[in-house]
């Protein structure tokens, strides 16, 4: 395997090839230069390169679509999680969301097939037979339920801020679910998140003087 497989660099080109961008368009939707770009491109793969700025980072992720903590952790400030996805899997994630519900089924099939886990399999069954309850068969404490929770509040809210979290309100409709009827354990873990998210806006750390007002 190619030892540049799990760089920010490599990754950041796939989603570039993905995308249909290359160094100029990238540049110009993340409102950055283009040599920022090239510097992002050989982090990971080349040495001496500098590390990017928190801001680059989160300026890149919403031009390629892609969950900024994915680019934070590649780039080094979150360490890896043991029960965290690897990016491979996060990038095949966004290839199932975007097959038709036949071809998601028919995935799903294999993945129940070939699994050797009984509670998964039972888990992935219960998916398929309620393909229109994107909850069926989870714990909603699953990190994957609890990240797409908090992009979703995000979003709606539109936060900028870690406290914006007290404005959720009981009864928004969040993946077909009421925030009152979610598990309070489980709220916790969506709101910590969001707060973790929202505040890598504010990282101590070196500025990229292109990016300096």
């Amino acid at each position: 395997m190619d030892s540049s497989a799990n760089t920010l660099g490599k990754f950041v080109s796939d989603l570039m090839k993905k995308h249909n961008h290359n160094n100029s368009s990238l540049a110009a939707v993340a409102g950055v230069s283009e040599s920022v770009i090239r510097n992002l491109l050989k982090h990971g793969i080349e040495t001496r390169v500098k590390d990017p700025d928190p801001r680059t980072l989160r300026r890149v992720a919403d031009a390629l679509d892609v969950d900024a903590i994915m680019l934070f952790r590649l780039a080094g400030y979150i360490p890896p999680q043991s029960n965290s996805n690897s990016v491979r899997a996060e990038y095949l994630a966004d290839a199932f969301d975007e097959l038709p519900p036949e071809k998601q089924d028919a995935v799903l099939g294999v993945l129940e097939a070939m699994s050797s886990k009984s509670s998964r399999k039972s888990t992935i069954r219960k998916m398929r037979e309620e393909p229109d309850n994107p909850l069926t068969g989870f714990d909603l404490v699953n990190p994957g339920i609890t990240r797409l929770m908090a992009n979703q509040l995000m979003a709606h809210y539109q936060m900028t801020d870690p406290s914006d979290t007290d404005r959720i309100e009981p009864d928004v409709f969040i993946i077909n679910n009421k925030w009152k009827d979610i598990p309070s354990k489980a709220q916790e873990r969506i709101k910590a998140l969001i707060r973790h998210k929202l505040s890598l806006n504010y990282i101590p750390t070196m500025v990229d003087p292109e990016l300096r007002d």
